[in-house]
């Protein structure tokens, strides 16, 4: 598969996501901002959070709903942590309460499902470590319902249909639960990252998770049963943070490489590196 570079300088970016209009949106942790950047790499919007945005959701209504980590880490000042809202060019909170939200999503509930961090993690001491929230959060009361607590360092999160991701970046496991009457039951370990740590993932239209790897600088591919399908290597020293789908039907994703800064394409053949 093809990888070529969008554009790069953009500091540390996180929470891919494909907009209307032919844009994407990502967060810069370290700039404090949301960046709406045309397929050219163009920036033509800069959204000033504060803090440290970590990852990016879009509402119903066009909103873009921000995980908002408070400036935990690769941020340059604090925030209050909890979810923000961007509407209109204006920006708000929509949610408070939280430790360090990490990343987000739309569930087929209509709640916005949040992983919480919560805290910067030794990877050498995980006991230490608070245990990792998931919460559910309505975005017309701003109500947060604890769903989850337990799994150290929950990052990246995904549906697929009522089938809710996670990544847990300390044991390098993708966990997966099944969502019934809005609350999650049924944990099931489907994959492991080896050489490298499991941040943000995407499922594409077959039910197969795009994962990045941080550390390991590439994506790996797990098939609905389990099965590592796939990798494909990204530039040394690239980070990804998350991958995105492109629009339905290119063959595209889009990658967050905070490593250099960059957002990177992914498409074309379909060879296995």
């Amino acid at each position: 598969m093809d990888v070529t570079l969008l554009t790069d300088g953009l500091g540390f970016t996180e929470g891919p996501i494909v907009l209307p209009g032919n844009r994407i949106a990502v967060v810069s942790m370290s700039r404090g901002s949301v960046l709406v950047l045309d397929l050219d790499g163009t920036v033509a919007v800069e959204h000033r959070v504060g803090g440290g945005p970590n990852g990016l959701a879009l509402g119903p209504d066009g909103a873009l709903y921000v995980a908002q980590n408070g400036g935990i880490w690769a941020a340059q000042g604090p925030a209050e942590p909890g979810i923000q809202v961007i509407r209109d060019g204006m920006v708000s909170y929509l949610a408070t309460g939280m430790d360090a939200p990490n990343d987000l999503v739309f569930g087929p509930d209509g709640r916005l499902w949040v992983t919480d961090s919560r805290e910067e993690v030794d990877f050498a001491h995980p006991e230490s470590a608070l245990p990792g929230r998931v919460w559910a959060v309505d975005i017309d009361s701003g109500e947060a319902e604890l769903q989850l607590e337990g799994p150290v360092f929950v990052n990246g999160i995904a549906f697929d249909g009522d089938r809710l991701y996670l990544t847990e970046t300390v044991s390098g496991q993708i966990a997966k639960y099944d969502v019934k009457q809005g609350r999650l039951v049924s944990r099931e370990v489907v994959g492991t990252v080896a050489d490298g740590h499991p941040d943000g993932l995407a499922v594409d239209a077959g039910g197969r998770l795009w994962v990045a790897t941080t550390s390991g600088d590439r994506i790996d591919v797990i098939g609905p049963g389990g099965a590592h399908e796939a990798s494909y290597r990204l530039p040394a020293g690239s980070m990804p943070t998350n991958i995105c789908c492109g629009a339905t039907g290119s063959g595209e994703f889009y990658v967050t490489a905070a490593g250099t800064g960059a957002v990177l394409r992914l498409g074309g053949r379909t060879d296995h590196q």
